[in-house]
């Protein structure tokens, strides 16, 4: 069975999606008309809204990306070949091509992806407007929790540690540094360069997962949505 080939950037751009008529995204109240609940009103005069401005051409995307484009870049350990950078084909494909230059190229992509779709559902249900460097902060924020785990998952809960080793420590990188210590329970990643030493050592986030787990009366392990930290 033929796979579906990918739809081309100039085929996305006259594709018009099911949502609102114009982008709220590109607008502030004293911009747009405005109805008495405070909700941006759709104009005739609006332009339509495609995939392609969706994911790429609105302004506060495009800031976005252009951030995970140079975070991306600025932690590659190897930084020969062409400069990391994310364009409207990238986002469409993945950032699968780049798998051996950058971090688990398809979990960054995936969230990156997510977080603009959650930045607009924001928008939508509560009229919360992000900035471009407010959904960098919390998609870097995803990825750190994300990270950590399946440093959890892998280690104590699978017993698999080459899984984790296998997403995460394949790519040499200069943005986090794994220790595995002397044993599995030492084992320890620091991050850096970020506003606050963010951590983990595994029996700490083992026991951070116990605590959340107890709290939500259930035994299943909850993700964290804030990754802990250890001073």
């Amino acid at each position: 069975m033929a796979h579906a080939a990918v739809p081309t950037a100039s085929k996305l751009s006259h594709y018009t999606p099911d949502l609102p008529p114009e982008c709220k995204f590109c607008y502030t109240l004293s911009e747009s008309s405005a109805t008495d609940n405070g909700a941006v009103s759709n104009s005739q005069n609006a332009p339509r809204e495609t995939i392609v401005h969706y994911f790429w051409l609105c302004p506060r995307v495009q800031d976005f990306w252009q951030r995970v484009s140079c975070f991306l870049q600025g932690i590659r350990e190897d930084t020969s070949g062409p400069v990391f950078k994310v364009d409207l084909r990238v986002i469409i494909t993945g950032f699968g091509a780049w798998a051996r230059k950058i971090l688990n190229a398809d979990v960054m992509h995936g969230l990156a992806v997510w977080e603009i779709y959650r930045a607009r559902a924001e928008l939508s249900l509560d009229g919360k407007r992000l900035d471009g460097l407010a959904m960098f902060l919390r998609w870097k924020s995803a990825v750190i929790a994300r990270i950590l785990h399946d440093f959890y998952y892998s280690y104590s809960m699978i017993k698999a540690p080459h899984k984790f080793e296998k997403r995460w420590l394949t790519v040499s990188n200069r943005w986090y540094h794994f220790n595995p210590g002397d044993d599995e329970l030492d084992g320890k990643i620091s991050f850096r360069n970020e506003s606050q030493q963010v951590a983990g050592r595994l029996h700490h986030i083992i026991q951070y997962h116990q605590q959340s787990a107890t709290d939500d009366g259930t035994n299943a392990p909850a993700a964290p949505v804030n990754p802990p930290t250890v001073a």
